[in-house]
C-alpha cells in the first residue's frame, strides 16, 4: 500500500513517486498525492469512516 508522505493517508490511484538520492540505494521510494486536494480528500475519506 502506498501511503502520502506529506499526510500520513493511504493514496488509492495514481501517486507521485519521489525517488531518494542515495548511493547506497537503503532509502525506499517515497509516494504523495498528485495535489493537495487529494490529501484533504484522503483525509475526510478516512474521517468520515471513524464516525
Amino acid at each position: 500500500m502506498k501511503r502520502c508522505q506529506t499526510c500520513g493517508y493511504p493514496i488509492e490511484g495514481e501517486a507521485r513517486e519521489i525517488v531518494a538520492d542515495s548511493a547506497s540505494g537503503a532509502r525506499a521510494t517515497m509516494h504523495r498525492h498528485l495535489t493537495a486536494e487529494d490529501c484533504a480528500a484522503a483525509k475526510r475519506k478516512r474521517l468520515a469512516a471513524r464516525s
